[in-house]
């Protein structure tokens, strides 16, 4: 997200509104390694002072949404100014239909910036899919979004991303 954000997006201007979508916490229920309470990316934009929502399907830490179903954002059409998701696509039924919803509620010409696992084991209750080099193409092309970037990043910094193989994508509206 941080690369994405500094080497697509480098101008963008302050007190935006960001829609992380699926950035729910986890409460200490939940957590399995430390350091996972938190798991938006409010930090990579924090210098912007945006505007930061959370929108997910459930009430959770952090969650300032709670999304009335699985492909409803609880926001107007062409609303906001940029749209996140990572690490939750692949628990999502239809990804087709929630990219279609965040592109809904993008102002004309907004962005967003997608990431999802290319490769690796399951890892939730729910875990669909993997995003393979032609994946977020093929949703950009179905919903009407813009191709920026879309790169599988197959560099190794560390365990975690030497099984996973983020799938980073940059679109507009």
């Amino acid at each position: 997200m941080r690369h994405a954000r500094l080497k697509f997006l480098p101008d963008l201007a302050t007190g935006i509104s960001i829609v992380d979508v699926g950035g729910r916490g986890l409460d200490q229920s939940q957590l399995w390694m430390k350091g996972q309470e938190d798991r938006s990316y409010h930090d990579i934009f924090a210098d912007l002072e945006p505007k930061y929502f959370i929108a997910d399907i459930e009430s959770g830490p952090h969650v300032t949404h709670v999304m009335p179903g699985p492909y409803t954002l609880p926001f107007e059409d062409d609303s906001v100014d940029l749209v996140i998701s990572g690490q939750m696509l692949e628990h999502c039924k239809n990804p087709f239909r929630s990219v279609a919803e965040m592109r809904r509620i993008l102002k004309p010409k907004a962005y967003m910036i997608l990431i999802a696992p290319s490769m690796g084991g399951r890892h939730d209750r729910i875990d669909c899919w993997r995003f393979m080099d032609d994946a977020f193409k093929a949703i950009a092309e179905e919903v009407q979004v813009k191709v920026i970037a879309d790169w599988v990043d197959r560099s190794k910094h560390n365990d975690r991303s030497d099984l996973i193989h983020d799938h980073v994508f940059v679109g507009r509206k």
